[in-house]
């Protein structure tokens, strides 16, 4: 069957073209304010390749368009509601922030296959945002949670994928009370492996995938033990401050962020659609610096739903590393108030930046940016996973954006000096 085939509704295209352009127009105005290097015209001139980039997506594909908003979600495309199963419209906020990232890779990828890298990483960020919705609210074990994520991100880069044994397997490892957005997650499955195994490079790039995959279905799981019913802080320490990491300082916790993370992945879905060969092995410098990402990357989201986690009976990492001491010894997080003040946020907010700048500093080590390409992410990171601040807290938006604003300048003025 033809890659082709794959294609997502206009409505979707829309929605990501709409984020782009609101998460844009928003950082363009910090930009007025703040001296991140970068002048306003780089990132308005960003902002409108990823959308260029994000109208090929209309062209081609299926007659019949993959819906990504399940059938119970109101067809709303400004507004983030929270569904019964998953929130499609935060996690295709995200999936328009891995878009950004295709363009460090465009100019080696003809139109067809950046069509369909975008569509891959679209479709990948969907099915990781569906599963992690799915643990959260659902009723798991760890075995179980890390069960079902094995299923279907190895089955989404398998070389020899059964559609019908998928499907066979996935049932029972799902709540029955979730089993409605079982075919979304089939067809997400089949349609990202068609795209993958095809791509120029996927086949090359598959053990790097796998060795990513498994990271995220080890740290995935282990995020049962934040939960309510089987809240152990102490069992995730233990095993996660054995986990990789490319520095010393890295805590356990930090560790934990960045193997449930995705940021790495979609580079490699990106670089598997490109006509050069990466060597990934040999980019020390970009592995490196993308693990210090994906730790930004996951407190920046986690920071602004502490306490609606809480809500929700999970004590998400940003509350972990805020409190970390406090919280390893509460038995329960019914009723319990963490009490955090601004010093609070902000200290935490000051080691986010430090992590990103790090990471900014990491990655030019392998790449030639002259287009002032990693500032541009490292500004749009915060945007992207803090848009619910956004009317709200920009204080803390732009205090974070004060911290990294340093190491943004100087990574400004490499790229001019590159040029």
């Amino acid at each position: 069957m033809s890659t082709d085939t794959v294609r997502i509704s206009a409505e979707d295209v829309n929605f990501l073209s709409d984020k782009v352009l609101k998460l844009g127009s928003y950082a363009e105005t910090l930009l007025e304010s703040y001296d991140l290097g970068i002048e306003s015209e780089e990132l308005a001139h960003h902002i409108r390749r990823t959308c260029d980039n994000l109208g090929l997506l209309f062209d081609g594909g299926s007659m019949f368009p993959i819906s990504l908003r399940p059938s119970a979600q109101p067809n709303v495309i400004l507004d983030e509601e929270v569904g019964d199963t998953w929130n499609w419209a935060q996690t295709l906020r995200y999936a328009a922030g891995a878009s950004m990232i295709s363009q460090k890779y465009a100019k080696d990828m003809s139109q067809d296959n950046l069509r369909r890298s975008l569509l891959a990483k679209v479709l990948y960020k969907c099915q990781t945002g569906i599963l992690d919705d799915l643990v959260d609210k659902g009723r798991y074990t760890y075995m179980e949670a890390r069960g079902i994520y094995h299923h279907v991100l190895a089955s989404m880069t398998d070389l020899d994928f059964d559609p019908n044994a998928f499907k066979k397997k996935l049932i029972p490892l799902m709540n029955q009370n979730q089993i409605h957005i079982f075919d979304l997650i089939s067809t997400i499955s089949s349609s990202f492996n068609r795209l993958f195994v095809k791509s120029p490079q996927g086949v090359d790039l598959f053990y790097h995938m796998e060795v990513l995959d498994e990271r995220v279905i080890l740290g995935q799981a282990l995020t049962m033990f934040q939960k309510e019913e089987t809240l152990n802080l102490g069992k995730i320490k233990s095993i996660a401050k054995n986990f990789y990491a490319p520095s010393d300082d890295v805590r356990w916790h930090e560790k934990l962020a960045a193997y449930v993370s995705g940021g790495t992945r979609y580079n490699l879905i990106d670089m598997s659609f490109t006509e050069e060969e990466f060597a990934v092995e040999e980019l020390q410098h970009f592995l490196e610096g993308w693990f210090y990402y994906d730790i930004a990357v996951v407190y920046l989201n986690n920071i602004v739903n502490v306490h609606q986690d809480l809500k929700d009976g999970i004590a998400n990492l940003s509350l972990i590393a805020m409190r970390e001491d406090e919280i390893c010894s509460v038995r329960k997080l019914e009723n319990y108030n963490p009490v955090l003040t601004l010093e609070d946020y902000k200290n935490h907010i000051a080691r986010i930046a430090q992590l990103a700048g790090r990471a900014m500093s990491e990655v030019t080590k392998d790449f030639t940016d002259t287009e002032n390409y990693y500032p541009f992410i490292t500004i749009m990171m915060p945007v992207v996973m803090m848009a619910e601040w956004i009317g709200k807290r920009d204080d803390l938006i732009c205090s974070y954006l004060e911290e990294l604003s340093p190491s943004l300048r100087k990574a400004c003025s490499r790229s001019a000096a590159s040029a």
